[in-house]
């Protein structure tokens, strides 16, 4: 994957890491997926659109995608959403009504602005509501700030997920994807 220059840094994308977070969706049972274009999971999607132990699924909105894994879930499937932070304030909606009063579990998948590294003011301003989404819903969310506990995380998360019939967020920052020089 070619270097990009951001403010002075030259970042590339960590294949090797989002290799380990599809293989630790796998590993958890996950295999449906539902994901909105973006450039932050880009590699994610690719690799999860080549592989066939998941049904990938592509949105047009955040609430749009949990309703697909919703409906997956009813179906039998284990499904996870994948996306940008910034779309919790989308699909609050959904994960107050549908998720949490109708026990419509699905792990979720988001980028984490708050953490230190956003180079970018309009991308963390749209996406500091997250946290207060997720609070507010009640549905637990972690940050995975170290690439060797993508594993455990994602095996944990998901068996709150099949255990308390709930959603839970996992959140991924910028360095986990991007290795900066």
């Amino acid at each position: 994957m070619p270097e990009e220059v951001q403010r002075g840094v030259a970042m590339q994308y960590s294949m090797k890491n989002s290799r380990i977070i599809v293989d630790a969706l796998k590993a958890a049972g996950i295999d449906f997926v539902a994901t909105l274009p973006d450039s932050f999971n880009t590699q994610v999607h690719k690799l999860i659109r080549d592989d066939p132990a998941f049904k990938w699924v592509v949105a047009t909105r955040e609430d749009e995608a949990m309703a697909i894994a919703g409906g997956a879930f009813l179906g039998g499937k284990k499904p996870c959403v994948i996306m940008e932070a910034s779309g919790y304030g989308n699909c609050a909606g959904y994960l107050a009504r549908i998720a949490i009063v109708h026990h419509i579990p699905l792990l979720i998948l988001s980028s984490h602005v708050p953490a230190l590294g956003e180079m970018y003011y309009h991308h963390s301003e749209t996406r500091y509501l997250a946290e207060p989404v997720l609070k507010g819903c009640g549905i637990p969310y972690c940050a995975l700030m170290r690439i060797e506990d993508a594993d455990t995380i994602i095996r944990e998360a998901q068996l709150t997920v099949e255990g308390q019939k709930v959603p839970v967020a996992i959140m991924i920052p910028r360095h986990i994807y991007y290795e900066g020089r």
